[in-house]
């Protein structure tokens, strides 16, 4: 206790509000009981230049609540977001426990806010949607009022992500719930301000000289009724920019150097980096924006940085690119995507499906030009993700410099003979049918479709293989075992060979109990025995035979996949699990990378198994590997 109360009169001594020292501060309020935590919430207090509302006799619970709300709206104001999320999660656990739930939307509310300033927009829907659901339990007059506000916000990350419609429409949805708008109802008035504004914003985005009028409402209304600064400084920066629109130019640029005199003054450094940015004076935008955290604006700052020096500074303009493009990756993900989506259905109309279901109708032809592209895009980012890895683990890792070498040159010679060579006959596929649909008889477009399919499968599994492989090089995955029938499995895997088994007229056979059940990792067993039935196929003759046993010793199940094909000879057989191994051709002309049974042996060994290969040339292989019993 003594400690304890040494730390806060340090701390209290000093009265520097540092998010550190009120972080230490909190720690031992939230520590300790009685006359320390006491002492530590009013040294929070007077750190933060606020008078005290609670006696040494209040409950902690109530001033653990009342010095949250100080804390967050300290951060908030001083625009460390970080710390917003921080407190603000630890009142919403802390409201719910009460069953506190206007507060605890509120809270919820306050922290959307600072993921989207964070520019983590998956994040903050989630939750303003959560904040909604709160609020339709809660009901009454504030509630819808608070659901207003939620709507808004979620329509400016709309408008922020070029979705100008559905960001009009929620809009306007605000003002209806409004209503009829009292003059002498100051809040309302000022509600009405941001809307127009927001009108304006959409406008605004679309180079639309209706922005003016929206935007001169928004500002005369909020000077009218005595707007917060942060506010006026918005509606300032509007009006400039609708301005700047219809060749006002002047108006435009003094509006500008209003806002940023009262954003300065009022220490709104969030506004003061966007002035900049409209300003076009993006070195200190990238600056503040950096020295603050203030990501989406940094992002912004990024690419107009890049757009303005292509031509004055091409290097200067590349490393703004780079950057820009790296933030990107971190921002914006599938995740987000799904919950925008997710919220769009909410709001959309009938009218608006039937035409997005119009939409998908005509774009079915592209749809597979679309899936092309998308692997080779994933391609490049395998590569671009294997180069980044290689050179982190060359800094690490001096000794292992010329295994990782070896595997670099390994795989740029597989992706450059064995990938894009597929890649490069889809494509040339894909520009026969998108040139000359209209002109092709159904047996030839059923002919090109069905190339597509071989080759998209192809280089499937050859992309698996690669990921498995790199995956086992780069990162230590762990093994995760479940219960599976291994019949099953292997009838699945079968199935995935049946074009090739069809075509060479092949007898496969899977003599696997139909009850017999495993407990390993079911995702590793079904590559390797992928890659195990793929070189059956592939190196037996037509008309031959491959099988699929199993028998369980001693807590394992041993699979054997055997055929009658061409065999291996003995020196080959030596080095056949040998990383530098080169694949034969197989019976009907298919080629491969070799890398097949070296990711297998890999894969075996990670589950504590082993895997053996016994071949007479012209004979047959039979290859042997196990798994643990159920």
């Amino acid at each position: 206790m003594k400690k304890a109360l040494l730390l806060i009169g340090m701390l209290w001594a000093c009265l520097s509000a540092s998010a550190q020292d009120l972080d230490s501060l909190y720690q031992v309020f939230e520590n300790n009981r009685g006359e320390v935590a006491y002492r530590a919430a009013l040294a929070i207090d007077e750190t933060l230049g606020r008078e005290p509302n609670f006696e040494a006799d209040t409950d902690k619970d109530e001033i653990k609540l009342k010095v949250l709300r100080t804390m967050i709206l300290y951060f908030f104001n001083n625009n460390d977001f970080q710390h917003v999320v921080q407190y603000s999660e630890v009142g919403i656990a802390h409201y719910q426990k009460i069953g506190d739930l206007f507060n605890q939307a509120g809270c919820t509310m306050t922290l959307a806010n600072a993921y989207q300033r964070l520019g983590q927009l998956d994040k903050a829907i989630e939750c303003y949607n959560r904040c909604n659901e709160l609020m339709d339990q809660i009901g009454g007059e504030m509630a819808e009022i608070n659901k207003r506000y939620v709507i808004n916000n979620i329509a400016e990350i709309h408008l922020s992500m070029g979705e100008w419609e559905t960001a009009e429409e929620m809009y306007r949805k605000c003002i209806d719930m409004l209503g009829t708008v009292d003059p002498a109802d100051t809040a309302s008035n000022l509600d009405l301000a941001t809307y127009y504004q927001n009108l304006a914003e959409v406008r605004i985005a679309q180079n639309n000289p209706e922005a003016v009028g929206f935007a001169e409402q928004s500002l005369e209304l909020s000077r009218k009724y005595l707007d917060t600064p942060h506010k006026i400084i918005n509606r300032l920066m509007a009006l400039s920019k609708a301005y700047h629109i219809v060749g006002r130019n002047d108006e435009s640029a003094a509006l500008m150097d209003e806002a940023l005199s009262i954003a300065k003054e009022n220490g709104e450094t969030f506004l003061e980096t966007s002035i900049y940015i409209q300003k076009g004076d993006f070195t200190k935008a990238i600056v503040m924006a950096d020295e603050n955290h203030f990501d989406e604006l940094l992002q912004e700052a990024l690419e107009g940085a890049y757009q303005a020096e292509r031509e004055r500074n091409p290097k200067l303009a590349l490393e703004y690119y780079e950057r820009s493009m790296m933030m990107k990756d971190s921002v914006f993900n599938e995740n987000q995507q799904q919950l925008i989506r997710d919220y769009q259905v909410r709001y959309a109309t009938q009218e608006k499906e039937h035409a997005l279901a119009m939409e998908q109708e005509k774009s079915k032809r592209n749809k597979m030009y679309v899936i092309v592209l998308a692997v080779v895009a994933a391609l490049l980012l395998l590569i671009a993700f294997i180069w980044y890895r290689l050179a982190q683990a060359r800094k690490r890792r001096a000794e292992e410099l010329a295994h990782l070498n070896a595997t670099k040159d390994r795989l740029l010679s597989i992706v450059s003979h064995d990938v894009r060579t597929p890649v490069g006959a889809m494509c040339q596929v894909m520009r026969d049918l998108t040139d000359n649909y209209d002109g092709m008889v159904e047996t030839d477009r059923k002919a090109k479709l069905v190339m597509l399919r071989t080759s998209s499968e192809a280089l499937n599994d050859r992309m698996e293989n690669i990921i498995h492989w790199v995956k086992g090089e780069l990162e230590n995955s762990k093994v995760e075992p479940v219960d599976f029938n291994l019949s099953d499995l292997v009838d699945g895997c079968i199935k995935e060979q049946a074009m090739v088994i069809d075509a060479k007229s092949l007898k496969v056979s899977n003599e696997v109990s139909k009850v017999m059940m495993a407990h390993d990792d079911a995702n590793v067993v079904r590559l390797v025995m992928q890659n195990l039935l793929s070189n059956a196929v592939k190196f037996s003759y037509p008309d031959g035979e491959v099988s699929v046993k199993a028998e369980e010793k001693g807590g394992r199940i041993w699979i054997e996949v055997s055929d009658n094909g061409m065999g291996i000879g003995e020196k080959k057989l030596e080095k056949i699990f040998k990383f530098m191994t080169s694949s034969a051709s197989g019976t009907g002309g298919e080629t491969g990378t070799g890398i097949g049974l070296f990711v297998s042996k890999h894969l075996v060994d990670k589950i504590g198994s082993e895997i053996s290969v016994s071949s007479v040339k012209d004979e047959g292989t039979v290859v042997r590997f196990s798994v643990s019993a159920h």
